[in-house]
């Protein structure tokens, strides 16, 4: 199930705890000094759990309160915006001179629970939407989020995803909103989009006057500094530019060596270079933090054949065999090892098998080729 789906079901299921009552024709309803009467019969809406309440006070109040209605109609507003009475319950506020926007911040405010403050939230931007309303809604699915996350419930992951998504919004209606840019630097920081978290908060420090938000940011950049380091060297690693890759990551070894990561990329930029002793080194000590690391097995190995040390390369390839067995890529590596160790048959027969796998891999097929010639010669 994709965000969209998860959300739509959660406020489905929000929207069948609303029950309605109707108020005949005439009915007045009223807010301090003012009245709304009723032009026809007007279905009002009322949780069910508020309802209730309402009915075991029957003894200290007359009938359904005005709190409860408000409370059912911002519910209706958060979970079904296009119900065909909604202008009727604008129309009522307005008579009425009721601030339905900041009541709803009111509330949000203070303290209701995370799943009300997530249809609240949502009943303000469904009002009206722009940087404020989107910074709301968000900041109420980020503590709905958080709260799951603390129960290790795996759904917070969609009220955090659709937190990100709306605290990038409140830039769409104003890219000076500072806030914004507060919130979105620690959604990138835990995404591991360092460098964008870096620029995010660069943005912040230039538009915040909080100086308490400033100094606590100034100090998360500072923090994030080797992260972003380490971003850009993984990305020149990627772009084949190993000499500066290296010169941005090899800093950083004395206080991140048990960085599995980092190692690994400082590997395959030695490898790029054609430094494979160098690069064996730091592929092995990969290894030695986590044994399993599929894709050291790999280019591990693949140092190993180029050094000719054919029988440790063999076995990495079959030791990742174990953890992908299916793995066609692996299995050629694996019969380039056995062929440069002149083991023909296990050559064959790890190709035989890659083309099971995909018949028309160009590798597998070029190695066939290759063990065919080995036959006629």
């Amino acid at each position: 199930m994709d965000r969209a789906e998860y959300l739509e079901e959660f406020f489905t299921k929000k929207r069948k705890d609303i029950s309605f009552i109707s108020l005949r024709k005439g009915a007045s309803v009223n807010f301090k000094d003012k009245t709304y009467v009723t032009k026809e019969e007007l279905p009002v809406p009322v949780r069910l759990e508020r309802l209730l309440e309402d009915i075991r006070k029957q003894g200290q109040i007359d009938g359904i309160t005005l709190n409860n209605i408000i409370d059912g109609i911002i519910y209706l507003f958060g979970t079904d915006k296009d119900f065909e009475y909604i202008k009727d319950y604008k129309d009522m506020f307005e008579k009425l001179s009721f601030g339905f926007m900041p009541y709803i911040i009111y509330c949000i405010n203070n303290d209701i629970k995370a799943e009300d403050g997530v249809v609240y939230g949502k009943a303000l931007v469904n009002s009206e939407e722009n940087e404020k309303t989107c910074f709301i809604y968000a900041s109420c699915l980020e503590k709905m989020g958080m709260e799951l996350h603390e129960k290790g419930k795996d759904t917070s992951r969609y009220f955090l995803e659709e937190a990100n998504y709306y605290f990038e919004k409140c830039l769409d209606y104003n890219d000076r909103f500072s806030l914004a840019y507060y919130k979105l630097g620690f959604y990138y920081k835990r995404k591991q989009q360092y460098i964008k978290a870096e620029l995010t908060w660069q943005k912040h420090q230039e538009l915040d006057d909080d100086d308490l938000r400033v100094e606590e940011i100034r100090n998360e950049l500072i923090q994030l500094k080797p992260y972003v380091d380490f971003e850009k060297g993984y990305n020149l690693v990627l772009k084949e530019k190993p000499d500066e890759a290296l010169d941005l990551l090899l800093p950083l070894v004395k206080d991140y060596s048990g960085w599995w990561n980092l190692l690994f990329f400082i590997g395959l930029a030695y490898r790029s270079k054609g430094e494979y002793d160098i690069a064996e080194k730091y592929f092995e000590n990969v290894l030695k933090i986590d044994p399993v690391q599929k894709e050291s097995l790999n280019e591990l190995g693949l140092c190993k054949i180029v050094m000719g040390k054919y029988v440790e390369a063999a076995d990495l390839f079959t030791k990742l065999l174990s953890l992908e067995p299916g793995n066609c890529e692996v299995f050629c590596n694996r019969a380039v090892a056995y062929l440069y160790n002149n083991q023909m048959d296990k050559a064959r027969e790890d190709i035989q098998t890659a083309l099971k796998i995909n018949p028309n891999d160009p590798v597998a097929l070029s190695i066939k080729e290759e063990l065919e010639k080995n036959i006629e010669t």
